[in-house]
């Protein structure tokens, strides 16, 4: 391995780091013994900077350039964020009218029927045998006569008038409307990218890199 910069970053198929570097997890180092790294790095990634100072850390993280890319946000160096899952919020779906329409066909009931009707107060609210329609009798208390036997006091035939009833269409379509019952559990969604896990390692020893 080629003398690596202090403070320069690898990625190792290995579990451990060689000599000469230090696993990238966020631990915490002396300053004093490492003098030279913390001049590079300060306390970006943490510690107090008087008696210690944080590596990076990459447990569970991919690393990204700092700064600010053509129309991308900015990000500072050592900015630790981003998350492994989302539940997704009605505030993120995109705007939508939610409609229920039940729509039905034009209808055609073709049948007809025929009444006979007497210019009499109808004395009965339930139909009589042999009787016909008469008029509603709206002074009977609660309820509301309308049928009437078709005769005269005497026995007699009362003159009676046919009333035929024409076929019936329902124009469609006809649309109702409604509310959509609530449905969905809430569970958090995984955004995470296909991943292969490895060692992130930073050199603590080498050459130190000059600016120039």
């Amino acid at each position: 391995m080629a003398d690596p910069f202090i403070g320069e970053i690898r990625m190792l198929a290995s579990n451990y780091a060689p000599r000469g570097f230090l696993m990238c997890d966020g631990q915490q180092l002396p300053l004093m013994q490492n003098q030279a790294l913390f001049a590079l790095i300060g306390t970006v990634y943490g510690g107090n900077g008087q008696t210690t100072f944080a590596l990076p850390d990459f447990r569970g993280r991919s690393p990204i350039g700092w700064g600010q890319g053509t129309g991308l946000s900015m990000h500072d160096i050592g900015e630790a964020a981003g998350t492994e899952n989302v539940t997704q919020l009605v505030a993120n779906m995109p705007i939508h009218n939610p409609v229920v329409a039940i729509t039905a066909n034009a209808t055609s009931l073709p049948g007809v029927n025929t009444n006979q009707v007497v210019n009499a107060i109808a004395t009965s609210d339930t139909p009589i045998a042999g009787g016909c329609l008469g008029i509603v009798n709206d002074g009977a208390g609660t309820n509301y006569p309308a049928y009437h036997s078709g005769k005269d006091n005497t026995g007699a035939d009362l003159p009676r008038v046919d009333l035929a009833t024409t076929p019936v269409t329902s124009a469609g379509p006809v649309t109702a409307a409604g509310v959509i019952s609530t449905s969905g559990g809430s569970m958090p969604i995984s955004v995470m990218n296909p991943y292969l896990a490895v060692s992130f390692v930073i050199a603590t020893q080498g050459i130190y890199p000059t600016r120039d």
